[in-house]
C-alpha cells in the first residue's frame, strides 16, 4: 500500500502559513470579527485550533494553539487586488516571540493575468479560459514532487469552481496522475470527490499525519444563517465522521 507522508510536518513550523487555510468567498463574513476553528480526527477533538482574525472579511492574523499554548502567530498585509504581499511572524513556539516577514509577490502579463507567484517557492499560471482562469499550474521539479506535483491541469464550472484538477508528480521514479472530480453544494462547498489514478492505484492511500485518501469522498455541512458553515462532516463508506467546527465571532 502507498505511504504518502504530509508535508507539513516535513517543513519547519515557521513555513506554517494562511497559504495551508483559506475562507471561502461569501460577503457576509464581512459582519465578524474573528473565525475560531477546531480540527477533529475518529470523532475525537485534536490537541489543535486556530483563531483567525478578520478585517473586512480577509484574514488579518492567524493564532494557532495546542491545547491552550500558542505555537504560532502571525498577521497579513494585502495589496489593492486582496492578495497577501506579506506574511509577520509574530511568535513561534521554537523561537518565543519574532518579528520575521515572509513576502508574496506576483507577476502579471499585459492582460492583466495573474502568471506568476512567488512565496518560498514559485508557481506558474498558465492557458487561460474564457472565464479568466489558469488551466494550468507548474512548479519548479525538486526531489520532492512525489509529495507535492510539478503541475496540475484545472477545468472549472460555470461559477468558477474547480471541476476537475489533475495533479502531475512522480513517486519512486516513476509518474503518475491523480484526477480529481468535484460536486458542490448551492453554497459552493465541496461536497463529493470522485478520485482516480494513472497508473491505478489501491485506495485508499494512507496519509501519515493526514486523513487518508480514498477513491470517493463526500462532505456534509451545517451551516449558521449567514450561509457560513460551523460544522463539517467526512462520509466514508457510509460512515459519517465530525473532521472540523467553526464558531464565528462578531467582537
Amino acid at each position: 500500500m502507498k505511504i504518502v507522508y504530509l508535508y507539513l510536518f516535513l517543513f519547519p513550523i515557521s513555513l506554517l502559513s494562511q497559504s495551508f487555510y483559506r475562507l471561502e468567498n461569501n460577503d457576509n463574513l464581512k459582519k465578524y470579527r474573528s473565525v475560531e476553528n477546531k480540527k477533529y480526527f475518529n470523532n475525537k477533538k485534536s490537541a489543535f485550533s486556530s483563531r483567525y482574525i478578520l478585517e473586512d472579511g480577509k484574514i488579518k492574523e492567524v493564532e494557532t494553539f495546542n491545547k491552550s499554548s500558542l505555537v504560532y502567530k502571525s498577521e497579513y498585509n494585502y495589496d489593492l487586488k486582496k492578495n497577501v504581499v506579506s506574511e509577520i511572524i509574530k511568535f513561534n513556539i521554537n523561537k518565543g516571540q519574532i518579528n520575521d516577514t515572509i513576502k508574496y509577490s506576483y507577476v502579471y502579463n499585459s492582460s492583466n493575468q495573474l502568471i506568476e507567484k512567488k512565496c518560498l517557492s514559485r508557481e506558474y499560471y498558465s492557458n487561460f479560459n474564457s472565464q479568466n482562469l489558469p488551466q494550468t499550474i507548474e512548479f519548479p521539479k525538486t526531489k520532492m514532487d512525489s509529495l507535492t506535483s510539478y503541475k496540475v491541469e484545472l477545468l472549472y464550472n460555470s461559477f468558477g469552481a474547480v471541476l476537475e484538477q489533475k495533479v502531475f508528480s512522480k513517486y519512486e521514479g516513476k509518474s503518475n496522475i491523480e484526477i480529481n472530480n468535484y460536486v458542490y453544494d448551492v453554497f459552493k462547498n465541496v461536497i463529493e470527490v470522485k478520485r482516480k489514478s494513472i497508473p491505478e492505484e489501491t485506495y485508499p492511500i494512507i496519509i501519515a499525519g493526514g486523513r487518508s485518501k480514498y477513491k470517493e469522498e463526500k462532505y456534509r455541512y451545517v451551516y449558521n444563517k449567514d450561509n457560513l458553515w460551523i460544522k463539517k462532516y467526512w462520509i466514508i463508506e457510509n460512515k459519517e465522521y465530525l473532521i472540523e467546527k467553526r464558531k464565528f465571532k462578531k467582537e
